[in-house]
């Protein structure tokens, strides 16, 4: 039980650095809640998630279509590549072309 609430307090973590990395625009966002309960206490965790990027985050272009990582470019700038800004911290970020068109609109 305790690993069980452990684990749900690092996944509602893990979301909220994503969401924070994404920005705060609530436009077009959704909400939902998880609530966990245990004989202790009741923690709820709210969870918005964001349809549209955020303002400032570039969009994916149309030519890299049928690309599904990022990294192997933009982590070293190869080719005039953008490389992701210290600010929101992309680190936490798995380089998966998916997770990635969460805050970068596909053009």
């Amino acid at each position: 039980m305790k690993n069980t609430k452990l684990a749900l307090l690092a996944i509602a973590a893990v979301l909220t650095l994503i969401l924070a990395a994404c920005g705060d625009d609530d436009g077009g966002a959704t909400t939902t809640q998880a609530t966990t309960t245990t004989a202790a206490q009741t923690t709820t965790t709210a969870v918005a998630t964001t349809t549209e990027a955020p303002a400032g985050a570039p969009g994916i272009p149309a030519d890299h279509e049928g690309r599904a990582q990022c990294l192997g470019c933009h982590s070293q700038g190869v080719g005039g590549a953008p490389q992701p800004p210290a600010v929101p911290d992309h680190s936490g970020f798995s380089d998966d072309r998916a997770v990635c068109s969460g805050c970068h609109s596909e053009e």
